[in-house]
C-alpha cells in the first residue's frame, strides 16, 4: 500500500468527473509514498482522501517524476494542490550522488 490509512483509488475519468460536478475544489496533494515506489497523488473527495490511480482505478498510480504527476493532476482539472517533498529525491541528485559529486541525497557535500 502506498500510503498508509489510503485504501481507495479514483481512475482520472472518474476524478475529471468529480472535479468537474465540484465534488473536489481543495485538498489535492502530491507525496512521496511510504514505501519508496515514487510520487503519488492524493485527492480529497468529500471527507474521504483517495489515490489518483490508474486508468481502471484499481490500484494507485506511481509517478517517478513531479512533471508527470502534475500533468496528470492538470489533466484531471485540478491546478492547485499541496507538495510534500520529504524523502523525494530529484533524479539530478541521485545521478549526482552515483558519480560522487555535489550533496548525497542526505545533503552531505562531497559524497
Amino acid at each position: 500500500m502506498a500510503m498508509r490509512g489510503l485504501k481507495s483509488a479514483v481512475s482520472p475519468m472518474t476524478l475529471r468527473e468529480l472535479v468537474d460536478t465540484g465534488v473536489v475544489t481543495t485538498g489535492a496533494a502530491i507525496r512521496f509514498d511510504d514505501d519508496g515506489q515514487g510520487l503519488v497523488g492524493i485527492v480529497l473527495v468529500g471527507s474521504d482522501e483517495l489515490f489518483l490511480g490508474t486508468a481502471r482505478g484499481n490500484e494507485p498510480r506511481y509517478f517517478t517524476s513531479i512533471d508527470g504527476l502534475v500533468s496528470a493532476f492538470q489533466d484531471c482539472g485540478i491546478n492547485d494542490f499541496k507538495l510534500d517533498a520529504r524523502g523525494f529525491v530529484s533524479r539530478g541528485k541521485q545521478a549526482s550522488a552515483r558519480r560522487g559529486f555535489g550533496r548525497s541525497p542526505q545533503g552531505k557535500l562531497g559524497v
